[in-house]
């Protein structure tokens, strides 16, 4: 790697990395996720004094990211690490009736393994294109069940997947951004412990043509958002 210049930063994220993206979302000229999306990488310098250093570092709530070039200014007093918050948030009352030990519970499903199809559907990547005389049609297959992990079970929480909040919009004419975000405090607890669960996804996507409007159409009972997009 070539010297860093004096007035740029370099940040790390260790192997402790859980893919949540909260680094990828919030400092996204810093971060992104590698390829399979099992973990973030740094792939930028950042400008020093563009952002406080701490945000960074305890954007993080398993806190693996450290700055590795650069100069480390002292902890500010009465702000803590995401880490610190997820220990202290109370969760609201369980509605789980299962009255079995949760690591009963738990071992019943500790050996299966996710299908990545589940795991893409987290990040916003289980989509479809769909292209019609017509319409661009984007279908987005949204998450189903809530991953498996000790503190599902340890929490109660439900196996069902709440209903993420979707925004749509189109910056360009040829482009449009989607944005899901979980909104259940109960579910939103689990984001900062199991692997790749992120509490919101984003996509840009660039269409092949220009468009004139769009209608936007979610099915609760498969769990799929449809955006059929009309072609100028």
């Amino acid at each position: 790697m070539a010297e860093l210049a004096p007035n740029m930063e370099l940040y790390a994220v260790s192997e402790a990395c859980i893919a949540c993206d909260a680094c990828c979302n919030d400092f996204g000229d810093v971060f992104k996720m590698n390829d399979d999306h099992t973990r973030a990488i740094v792939y930028a310098p950042v400008a020093k004094g563009k952002y406080d250093p701490w945000d960074i570092i305890y954007d993080c709530p398993v806190d693996a990211i450290s700055l590795i070039k650069g100069e480390l200014p002292p902890p500010p007093e009465g702000k803590k690490p995401a880490s610190a918050k997820k220990k202290e948030e109370e969760l609201p009352p369980s509605e789980i009736t299962d009255d079995r030990p949760w690591e009963v519970r738990w071992a019943e499903v500790s050996s299966l393994i996710e299908s990545d199809w589940d795991r893409r559907k987290r990040y916003g990547f289980a989509d479809y294109f769909e292209e019609t005389p017509t319409q661009y049609i984007l279908r987005f297959a949204m998450p189903e069940k809530v991953p498996n992990h000790p503190f599902k079970f340890k929490w109660n929480l439900p196996d069902k997947m709440p209903d993420y909040k979707v925004q749509v919009r189109f910056p360009e004419p040829n482009k449009i951004i989607v944005k899901a975000c979980l909104e259940d405090l109960r579910i939103k607890k689990l984001c900062g412990v199991a692997n790749s669960f992120p509490d919101r996804w984003y996509r840009e996507i660039q269409l092949p043509g220009p468009t004139k409007g769009f209608k936007e159409n979610y099915n609760p009972q498969e769990k799929c958002l449809e955006i059929a997009i009309d072609k100028t």
